[in-house]
């Protein structure tokens, strides 16, 4: 026993000589600045570049091992022109990796690059932390923010918080490529220059194994220098002759579908700032540089619709930009032409494109809200459904999910509104004052609330109606009260059909002012109060309690 106790103090005598660090494993931090500007609308052999960083980045989040932190800030990604967007999507910490994926599947590109700025932001995300700290920059550009990003590093590097910084060049260009290498090297860390989806893979996996693994990032080859350019200069002048880029030739590719449009622009894709416009489908004469493409198909059906993806024209050059990534309505036959349809960010409900007529309209990819409004007066603007539009095809969208109240021969004809109101929190998801009538809406269950006048009743909830998608539903009007008046009696102040519970309590009430129409109403226990006079007279109480049996109209004599 006294061996055994001797044994043990010896062990954890020598324990504390260890190392705390030897201990446990070390903690490891990365994160991940991703461009989301205006120019990741453009292509890489073939692809998107926004879907091919998309990709790369759900690869790497599925394959990062527990016990490293890691963050994911994106810029430019909200708001054109704003050299402030820059949101951390993924906060610092142990990754939730099906919520950092559906964050990252969400980023839409739209402004500026704000490089400076987003690094800084990096840094202040990774202050105070004792574990080892990376930061890649993935970017396809210069910063266009008016700073200076290789001196800001330096200048962070120089505050005493330690952190490696990387960069990965993403189809970037000379300017760009010597910005981007400056960066690295002020950081530390080393530069990837990437031209496809399957570099960019593995620039972004060498990385994340040098953190997992501790591997040591063996340096890309240097760039070879340029070929020196020796130019015969005449002694016959002393003039040089220089050639100046001139234009390139857009041609558009696209499917029978497209018309020709009212007109199109070409805008910087980080600004938003017009730089041409044309009409017609025919070729054009345009000068270097990159461009966005805002479609207006129409003068007074359709609003002006930014197409996304950012095409390069060089000089001396045909670029061919594909035309083909639309979207096709597709209606039931008894629906009319809407007062307007539209697509709308799900993030920030802002509108994308803006219709009225029901034909095959061009459109970015990407996932969006339909709205539908089906008059100007007289409905409401319905989200019908998510729809996801996928790149160089005319989608078809099939909006055949509908709602019928469908009247009993003593409800009438008139009414003020029907809709259908969110079972939960009572908001209105769909409002109608078209009469009873079919009407496009979401599937769900909800609500349905009729109203007989503005001013004359108050709304009367019929019950609810579980609305199944891609089908014409029916909700009948069957249920209901009317009073039958002895000649002479004149409609009065109000009627009051009081719904009751099992205890006999009153759960809501239903007026119906100045008039003996029949009331529809919901099944239940009721009971009806009656003035003549709103000062007049006195409230009386004409049926105490009486069952409301569902499709049956009870007419209570006076």
């Amino acid at each position: 026993m006294a061996f055994r106790f001797k044994t043990i103090c010896l062990a954890l005598t020598l324990l504390m000589f260890i190392p705390f660090s030897a201990l446990s494993a070390e903690k490891s931090l990365i994160l991940y600045i991703l461009d989301g500007s205006g120019s990741m609308w453009g292509r890489v052999d073939g692809k998107i570049k926004i879907q091919v960083a998309k990709d790369v980045m759900t690869t790497l989040i599925q394959e990062t091992p527990s016990g490293i932190d890691c963050g994911i800030l994106v810029y430019g990604h909200r708001k054109k022109g704003d050299c402030t967007d820059m949101e951390m999507v993924v906060p610092m910490g142990p990754l939730e990796k099906e919520a950092a994926m559906e964050k990252v599947n969400k980023i839409s590109p739209k402004g500026k690059t704000p490089i400076s700025d987003s690094i800084s932001m990096a840094v202040d995300k990774i202050k105070g932390t004792e574990a080892e700290s990376t930061i890649v920059l993935v970017s396809d550009g210069i910063e266009t923010c008016g700073k200076d990003p290789c001196a800001g590093v330096k200048k962070l590097k120089g505050s005493g918080v330690n952190f490696i910084m990387h960069v990965v060049g993403f189809n970037v260009k000379a300017d760009a490529e010597k910005q981007l290498s400056c960066i690295a090297e002020a950081g530390g860390g080393n530069y990837f220059s990437t031209t496809n989806a399957a570099d960019l893979l593995a620039a972004m996996n060498q990385i994340k194994e040098s953190v997992v693994e501790k591997k040591k990032i063996e340096p890309p080859a240097p760039t070879p220098e340029p070929k020196v350019i020796t130019q015969k200069v005449s002694k016959k002048t002393t003039s040089i002759r220089i050639k100046a880029k001139g234009p390139g030739t857009l041609k558009l590719k696209y499917d029978s579908w497209l018309k020709p449009p009212r007109y199109y622009k070409l805008i910087d894709p980080e600004t938003g700032e017009e730089k041409a416009r044309f009409q017609g489908l025919g070729d054009q004469l345009v000068p270097p540089g990159e461009y966005q493409i805002v479609w207006r198909q129409d003068e007074h059906a359709s609003g002006e619709v930014t197409l996304g993806e950012v095409i390069s024209v060089e000089s001396r050059k045909t670029t061919e930009v594909i035309l083909k990534t639309g979207i096709r309505p597709v209606t039931p036959d008894w629906v009319k032409p809407p007062r307007f349809w539209r697509l709308k960010d799900p993030a920030t409900q802002e509108v994308t494109a803006h219709f009225t007529r029901l034909e095959p309209q061009l459109v970015p990819s990407g996932a969006y809200d339909l709205a539908w409004r089906q008059d100007e007066h007289g409905a409401g603007t319905v989200i019908l459904d998510r729809v996801s539009i996928q790149p160089d095809i005319l989608n078809d969208v099939e909006l055949a999910t509908a709602l019928n109240p469908v009247p009993a021969k003593w409800v009438p004809g008139s009414l003020r509104f029907w809709e259908l109101q969110d079972v939960k929190t009572g908001k209105p998801v769909a409002h109608f004052r078209l009469g009873l009538l079919p009407q496009l809406v979401p599937p769900g269950t909800y609500r349905f609330i009729y109203r007989k006048s503005e001013h004359g009743s108050s709304n009367s909830d019929l019950g609810e109606v579980k609305v199944e998608k891609g089908k014409m539903n029916e909700f009948p009007i069957s249920t209901g009260v009317k009073l039958i008046p002895q000649p002479g009696i004149k409609p009065p102040y109000k009627i009051e059909f009081i719904e009751l519970n099992e205890k006999g309590e009153s759960i809501r009430t239903v007026v119906l002012k100045r008039s003996f129409d029949p009331m529809p109403l919901k099944p239940g226990t009721y009971k009806i109060t009656y003035r003549q006079e709103e000062h007049g007279s006195s409230t009386l109480t004409l049926v105490d309690a009486f069952e409301l049996p569902e499709g049956a109209l009870v007419e209570v004599e006076m």
